[in-house]
């Protein structure tokens, strides 16, 4: 099941991808619609729909860890399809228009030093493995997957880099590698971007050097875990202006994403919604204004975002 979000003149809303070609469809209208096909009165429908089906992802995943009711839409809505009776729940797909499917979630981590830095030549010995990294990035980062990448006036060295995250279902803390795939609710694409300059001007703190707006670009879909059996075997693909810069598996990894998840739960305590973004293969995402930057993971979409400016 996928799940993007849909900026509309009503603010963002929650959509199913894939199940209409071109289009999207809208949770919350749609589940009123199938109340009130089952006779439930409109405004009870809608009342009702408020609760269920909550507007974004970290509240949805608060009242409903495993998405149970919403997965129960989903399979309603795929045998009604041809019925036209969904028509005024659907939205264009346009890639303009999508938002931050992850919302405003209370933490967002993001691993470093979790891949190699380059490309071993034949022969070369590996480096020793390093144990997990990484910090925080504000929230107010978060931005849509087609959304304009700003490049601040105050940097001159911006590192932008594809990667798996992983969205937390249920709250956690004390995970363990043998429990912790049990609270991965699902998968996006993120675009981790860094102004290296500016961490060595904090003192190599990463504080602010990976919070600047829009340095948290995510989606295009929320994916659940069911559909994506081995989140270790997942091609991930970067290139800036056609020119790939980046190519490479979550196979690589040093730690896995239940390791990853052991190590940061045995210090901070991870609730619905909260993201987990796991590190990039080597390669080299370094960015000016005016550069396009396309990212992949396999199975989760494709985020391209143009470089400009930050006025």
């Amino acid at each position: 099941m996928r799940i993007a979000s849909r900026r509309t003149p009503f603010g963002d809303r929650l959509c199913f991808a894939g199940l209409v070609p071109h289009r999207l469809v809208d949770i919350q209208g749609a589940f009123v619609r199938q109340l009130e096909l089952d006779g439930v009165h409109r405004d009870d429908a809608l009342a009702r729909s408020r609760l269920v089906v909550p507007g974004d992802l970290p509240a949805l995943l608060r009242s409903d860890p495993r998405l149970t009711d919403v997965r129960r839409l989903f399979d309603r809505i795929a045998a009604r399809l041809d019925s036209g009776v969904l028509d005024d729940c659907l939205w264009s797909d346009d890639p303009q228009r999508l938002g931050v499917v992850v919302g405003r979630p209370r933490t967002v981590w993001c691993m470093g030093g979790n891949y190699l830095r380059r490309r071993l030549a034949p022969g070369e010995e590996p480096p020793p493995r390093r144990g997990p990294g990484g910090g925080l990035k504000g929230t107010g980062a978060l931005a849509g997957p087609y959304d304009e990448l700003r490049y601040p006036a105050i940097s001159e060295q911006v590192d932008s880099e594809t990667e798996l995250a992983v969205v937390i279902g249920s709250r956690s803390r004390h995970l363990t590698p043998d429990d912790a795939m049990a609270a991965v609710a699902g998968y996006v694409g993120f675009c981790d971007v860094t102004s290296r300059d500016v961490a060595e001007l904090d003192n190599r703190r990463m504080d602010r050097a990976k919070g600047f707006d829009t340095y948290g670009i995510c989606g295009p879909w929320f994916v659940t875990a069911d559909e994506i059996p081995d989140p270790h075997a997942l091609r991930i693909r970067q290139w800036v202006n056609g020119e790939t810069c980046r190519d490479g598996s979550t196979a690589e990894m040093f730690h896995t994403v239940p390791e990853q998840l052991a190590w940061l739960t045995a210090a901070l305590t991870l609730a619905p919604g909260d993201v987990l973004s796991t590190g990039a293969p080597a390669g080299q995402g370094a960015v000016r204004p005016g550069d396009v930057v396309r990212g992949e993971v396999e199975g989760l979409g494709v985020t391209e975002n143009r470089v400009v400016p930050d006025d």
